[in-house]
């Protein structure tokens, strides 16, 4: 994915590869978050985009050399001279020289947004993993719905587009992608669906679905489920095909507007 504009700073975003398409919808929700950030950038003609897809099975020897890190990795060339690059691949690192770098859009997210965010994720993980006839499943699963509960009624508060305001910001590009996560995998291996009466968040969730940030890193479905093969207990059966089976599809609609990619 390029967006070459002469006139503007380059920079180069490497995110591991889809194993679908081997294309850049990279299925690490950490990639996508860089790639909707950088991506939102690109768009207010701040930067200059290329992404490029990493196969993390046998990397390529020129990045293996190059960067020496797992994806994600930014590259800053302001002069397309290589002795001067800036290359990134610490978050904190990356959140500061964007923000530095490229002030015209402000990005910066609100803490009480941060906040409310900071521990879905975090949540949804020992629940994924929980085996069949853990006893405490349940706990874990409540645990979850508590997290994303709170995210629903914080936006129902603030009654604006995004979490910060009716921009995008940060925290919008680091909370949607482990929201398809959830979404996805939550289905697929625990038979999770996300509440409808959570009307405040399906409607953010919809409202990140139409942007083009979303939609141009956006992995396919199946990607995201074979992210979580081998991360989780043996005796976890799933509900659906092997994913290397199905159609490539890619969920962009809220439940009752089903149409995939």
């Amino acid at each position: 994915m390029e967006s070459v504009n002469p006139h503007v700073p380059s920079v180069a975003l490497f995110v591991t590869r889809s194993e679908i398409d081997f294309s850049h919808r990279s299925p690490s929700p950490i990639c996508q978050r860089w790639f909707m950030v950088l991506y939102l950038k690109s768009e207010a003609k701040e930067l200059a985009l290329t992404v490029y897809p990493v196969n993390m099975k046998n990397p390529e020897q020129e990045f293996k050399k190059a960067y020496n890190s797992s994806p994600p990795v930014v590259v800053f060339d302001e002069t397309n001279d290589k002795s001067s690059q800036v290359v990134l691949t610490d978050n904190r690192d990356i959140d500061a020289e964007i923000s530095k770098r490229f002030p015209v859009t402000n990005m910066n997210s609100l803490k009480e947004a941060e906040d409310v965010c900071s521990n879905i994720y975090i949540k949804f993980h020992p629940y994924l993993k929980s085996p069949i006839g853990d006893p405490q499943e349940q706990i874990k699963l409540r645990s979850l719905l508590s997290e994303l509960k709170r995210i629903n009624d914080y936006l129902e508060e603030m009654g604006t587009k995004f979490l910060s305001g009716n921009e995008m910001t940060f925290v919008d590009c680091d909370i949607m992608p482990k929201l398809q996560h959830i979404r996805i995998a939550g289905k697929y291996y625990k038979n999770l669906d996300i509440p409808n009466e959570f009307h405040a968040l399906w409607s953010y969730m919809e409202r990140c679905y139409q942007t083009k940030a979303f939609q141009e890193s956006c992995p396919f479905d199946q990607d995201i489920l074979m992210h979580y093969e081998g991360k989780l207990g043996a005796n976890n059966k799933p509900f659906g095909k092997t994913p290397t089976l199905q159609q490539p599809t890619m969920t962009l609609t809220k439940p009752g507007h089903e149409h995939s990619e």
